[in-house]
C-alpha cells in the first residue's frame, strides 16, 4: 500500500495526469503525504503541472495544505511565476495571507521574484500590500532592491508604505539607492518617501548611493531640496568622502556645491582629502583643493595626502598635490616613511623624481634609520638612486650609517654587481668642469667624513697628486662644504 501512494504523489510531481485521475477514481487519500509533507496538490503546484492541480483541485484536495515548512501550493506557484495555477488555487479559496516559516506571503514572492503580472492579480484579490517577513521586510522593499520597476510602481499605487522600516530600519529607498535603481528611487521621491531616513549602519539612501558609486542615483536624491548631505555613516564616512572614494567627480562637485564640509574627518582621523587621493580622480582632488581642502592635514598613523599618493601610486595626483606646496617631510605609517622613502621602497621611480624635483630631503630615514639612499642601493634600484644621486651634494648621504651601522656605500659594495659604479662611471669627463671632474662629489664625501662626531681633532688630511694638476681646488671645494655641514 505505501507503494501506491509513493507512486500517486511521484505522479503528480512528475505532472502525469492519467495517473492521478486513476488514482483519484479508486478512492487513494489526496492528503497523503511524503517525507516533507508535501501533498499531491503541493507536488503538482510547486512542479508547475496544471492540468494535475485543475484535476486534484475537482476532487477536492486540500487547498490550504502546507508542508513541513508552512509552504503551500499558493505559496509555491506564486514563487514560481505561474499565473494560471494562482489563479486557479485562489478560485478554490487559497489563503491569500498564508505565511511561509519566513514569514513570506505569496504577494512578497511574486514581488521578490518580479511575476508582475501575479503582483496584479493578488493585490486585485486585496493581498496584504505592506505585509513583512521575519526580518521586517515589506513587498515593496523586496522589489525595490531587486529593481522590479513595475511591481514598485503597482505596490506604491496600491497603497504601499514608501517609508516602512524593517527590522534594521532600512527602507525601500535605501534598499534601491543601495543597487543603484535610479528609476525607482525617482518613484519613491514621487511618492514622498523620506529621503533622511537612517538604516543599518547609520546609512541614508545618499550614503548608500555614493558608497556603492551608484552616480546617476546620487544625484537623483540630491534633486531633494530638503536632503541632509553632512550626515555620517558608522564610520563617520560622509557622501562626499564616499564620493571621493568611488571617482564621482559629478557628484562631489554637486556635493560641494551644496555647502559640503571638505575638511571633515571620519572615526580614524582622516579627512575626505585622502578618499579622493585614494580613488585616483585628480577632478575630485581638484575639487576638494580648490574649495581649501586642508593639503597638510594629518590623519591615521601621521599619514598625510601625499603620502596615500605616495603608496597608492597615483603619479597624476602626486604632481597635482606638490603644486599647492605640500610638506613631504612628514613621517608616517608604521615604519616612519616619509614620502620619498615610501616611494623608493616601493619602487616608484616617476614619483621619486617629481619629489627630488619638488626639494624632497634625503636626509631623512625611517626608523631603522635608511636614507632613501640605503633602500634604493638594498633594492638594487638603479634609476632611483641614480635619481637620488642626480645633485653631487647627495653623495654624502653615502656615507650615513643607519642604526645597524650601514652605509648605502657599504651596501653597495657587498652586492655583486656594484649600482654606484655604474652610476658615476657613466659621467663623462670634462677638464674644464670642476663638478663633472667629481670634485663636489668627491669633497662633499670627504666634509662628510671629516664632521663625524666621534672624530678628535686635530685632523690631517693628505692629498696626494702629481705636482702641477690642479688638484689643490679640492681645498677650495672642502672648505666651502664644511660651511655647509657646520650651518
Amino acid at each position: 500500500m505505501a507503494n501506491v501512494f509513493r507512486q500517486f504523489l511521484l505522479d503528480a510531481e512528475n505532472g502525469d495526469v492519467d495517473a492521478v485521475q486513476r488514482n483519484i477514481e479508486n478512492g487513494i487519500d489526496l492528503e497523503t503525504r511524503d517525507e516533507d509533507q508535501q501533498t499531491a496538490l503541493i507536488l503538482s503546484a510547486r512542479c508547475n503541472h496544471l492540468e494535475c492541480v485543475k484535476v486534484l483541485l475537482e476532487a477536492h484536495a486540500d487547498v490550504n495544505a502546507e508542508d513541513v515548512d508552512n509552504w503551500t501550493a499558493l505559496l509555491n506557484a506564486s514563487q514560481n511565476g505561474n499565473f494560471d495555477i494562482v489563479r486557479i488555487l485562489i478560485e478554490h479559496d487559497a489563503k491569500i495571507e498564508h505565511c511561509d516559516c519566513g514569514q513570506f506571503t505569496p504577494l512578497m514572492w511574486a514581488s521578490y521574484e518580479g511575476h508582475t503580472r501575479i503582483v496584479e492579480y493578488l493585490l486585485n484579490c486585496d493581498a496584504n500590500v505592506d505585509a513583512v517577513d521575519e526580518h521586517g521586510i515589506s513587498s515593496l522593499s523586496w522589489a525595490s532592491g531587486r529593481n522590479h520597476v513595475n511591481i514598485v510602481e503597482l505596490l506604491l499605487k496600491a497603497g504601499a508604505s514608501p517609508n516602512l522600516c524593517d527590522k534594521n530600519d532600512t527602507t525601500p529607498l535605501i534598499w534601491a539607492s543601495r543597487r543603484g535603481h535610479t528609476e525607482i528611487v525617482d518613484l519613491l521621491l514621487t511618492y514622498n518617501a523620506s529621503v533622511n531616513n537612517i538604516g543599518m549602519k547609520n546609512m541614508t539612501a545618499l550614503l548608500a548611493a555614493t558608497r556603492g558609486g551608484h552616480g546617476e542615483t546620487a544625484l537623483r536624491l540630491l534633486q531633494n531640496q530638503t536632503i541632509d548631505i553632512k550626515v555620517q555613516d558608522k564610520d563617520g564616512q560622509t557622501p562626499l568622502s564616499h564620493a571621493c572614494a568611488q571617482g564621482l567627480t559629478d557628484v562631489v562637485a554637486e556635493l560641494v556645491r551644496h555647502h559640503a564640509y571638505v575638511n571633515t574627518v571620519d572615526r580614524n582621523g582622516d579627512p575626505v582629502l585622502f578618499f579622493a587621493v585614494k580613488g585616483g580622480k585628480e577632478d575630485c582632488v581638484a575639487i576638494l583643493l580648490e574649495n581649501h581642502a586642508d593639503i597638510n592635514a594629518i590623519g591615521a598613523d601621521n599619514k598625510t595626502a601625499i603620502w596615500w599618493a605616495v603608496e597608492r601610486g597615483r603619479l597624476d595626483v602626486v604632481k597635482y598635490l606638490l603644486q599647492f606646496n605640500p610638506d613631504v617631510e612628514v613621517a608616517g605609517g608604521e615604519d616612519d616613511d616619509t614620502p620619498l622613502l615610501l616611494a623608493t621602497k616601493r619602487k616608484r621611480v616617476a614619483i621619486v623624481y617629481e619629489l627630488i624635483k619638488y626639494g624632497a630631503r634625503l636626509s631623512s630615514t625611517d626608523r631603522y634609520g635608511d636614507n632613501s639612499l640605503h633602500i634604493a642601493l638594498r633594492n638594487r634600484s638603479r634609476d632611483i638612486a641614480d635619481i637620488l644621486l642626480s645633485n653631487p651634494r647627495h653623495s654624502k648621504y653615502l656615507y650615513r650609517p643607519n642604526k645597524r651601522g650601514e652605509t648605502p656605500y657599504k651596501i653597495d659594495a657587498n652586492l655583486q654587481k656594484s649600482i654606484l659604479t655604474t652610476i658615476f662611471g657613466q659621467r663623462t669627463l670634462n677638464l674644464n668642469d670642476d663638478s663633472i671632474l667629481g670634485y663636489d662629489l668627491y669633497s662633499s664625501a670627504l666634509a662628510e667624513i671629516l664632521s663625524e662626531p666621534s672624530l678628535r681633532t686635530p685632523i690631517t688630511v693628505g692629498l696626494y697628486a702629481k705636482w702641477g694638476s690642479g688638484k689643490s681646488a679640492l681645498l677650495t671645494h672642502l672648505k666651502g662644504k664644511f660651511c655647509c655641514i657646520t650651518l
